[in-house]
């Protein structure tokens, strides 16, 4: 196993719950809410937003998107390697500066997507949008999930390798 620098945090486990999902579930909750919700985090030049609504379980729609997966929104089924990874979206929000994450633009449908990628190993997306009261910038949290897969990764690199070579990037 490969070591991560000390700004990304250590896996919550579900066995550190003494196994219960319930308790897990809860915990993960806390700390998604902790880091995303309560204690505001920001990217470029505005505050990054998470989705509430719907709700399931009393846990919001962005909650869920991160630590499930499935194509069908109501038919998604919890993943423990995104469960256990909660703490790092916001670690990889902080420290897009790092060598280890790398970032570029892209449309997915109509909005203008930012991908944070963590070693390849964990991306994080950001969908850039505007306040429809003051206008100002800011950035919802889309998703965030594992890239395991040798078809995910080589997609997510000839995107970002594309990107890299226009004007646009960074």
């Amino acid at each position: 196993m490969c070591e991560h620098p000390e700004w990304i945090p250590n896996y919550i486990e579900l066995n550190n719950s003494a196994g219960n999902w319930s308790n897990y579930l809860n915990r993960i909750y806390k700390r998604f809410c902790d880091d995303l919700v309560i204690r505001k985090a920001f990217f470029r030049d505005g505050y990054v937003g998470v989705r509430k609504i719907p709700e399931t379980d009393g846990k919001g729609f962005g909650f869920w998107h991160c630590i499930s997966e499935g194509k069908m929104e109501e038919k998604r089924i919890p993943d423990l390697e995104r469960c256990k990874r909660i703490g790092w979206i916001r670690a990889i929000i902080d420290n897009t500066d790092k060598i280890e994450v790398e970032h570029w633009e892209n449309i997915r449908g109509r909005e203008k997507c930012h991908l944070l990628w963590y070693r390849e190993e964990y991306l994080v997306v950001l969908a850039e949008r505007k306040n429809k009261i003051n206008g100002k910038k800011y950035y919802l949290l889309k998703t965030a999930y594992c890239t395991k897969g040798q078809t995910r990764v080589k997609n997510l690199r000839r995107e970002r390798d594309a990107y890299k070579k226009t004007d646009a990037a960074p």
